[in-house]
């Protein structure tokens, strides 16, 4: 079936070749000047936060893999990386994956509550993309390439579904420049 943009996006940067990047480039480098933009001076409760600071990703996840994600690493997404508001639609997300034969798995994103009034403390590498996604009611936070995370914990179901997938617990960088570029590189986002 049908995959979104962002998908095929990523599935080129994942695979890294050289004459499909050059001209992907120029359009990651516009979705990009989306996700980072700057918000100095901007009074942050105008701003899209999402509900308890955290926002929510579903997809699926290959058993080999699941041995990255272990609780205090810390690491980057070399892909953009589209969260949204609502959990429902993240168990959607999970669910299509599911019907593709991958194991279901939830990504839970905290962001620092602070940043909900605090610009400083608001997450730099990430925006609302208010009316943009093509998904209807997704109420997407696209996360920019290489924006780095922490897992704070995991639960791996014995039998995941779409009702009752892996969970993996994130807490996102409030500014990706003051960390560390060497950090490890997720296989699969």
């Amino acid at each position: 079936h049908c995959k979104e943009l962002c998908f095929i996006i990523n599935a080129v940067l994942r695979e890294d070749d050289p004459e499909l990047l050059g001209p992907l480039c120029v359009l990651v480098r516009g979705i990009n000047q989306l996700c980072v933009v700057p918000r100095t001076g901007t009074d942050p409760t105008t701003l899209a936060f999402p509900p308890e600071g955290q926002c929510y990703r579903g997809g699926g996840l290959p058993p080999p893999l699941r041995a990255f994600y272990v609780s205090g690493l810390k690491y980057r997404v070399p892909g953009f990386l589209a969260t949204s508001f609502r959990k429902a639609k993240a168990i959607e997300f999970a669910g299509r994956a599911f019907a593709d034969g991958h194991s279901p798995v939830l990504y839970v994103v905290k962001l620092d509550p602070e940043g909900r009034t605090v610009l400083a403390k608001r997450c730099k590498q990430v925006n609302y993309l208010n009316g943009l996604s093509l998904v209807p009611g997704e109420q997407e936070f696209l996360f920019a390439p290489y924006s780095v995370f922490t897992v704070e914990s995991v639960v791996w179901e014995p039998v995941p579904t779409p009702v009752s997938p892996h969970v993996v617990t994130l807490k996102a960088a409030v500014d990706n420049l003051l960390e560390p570029g060497d950090l490890p590189l997720a296989p699969w986002y």
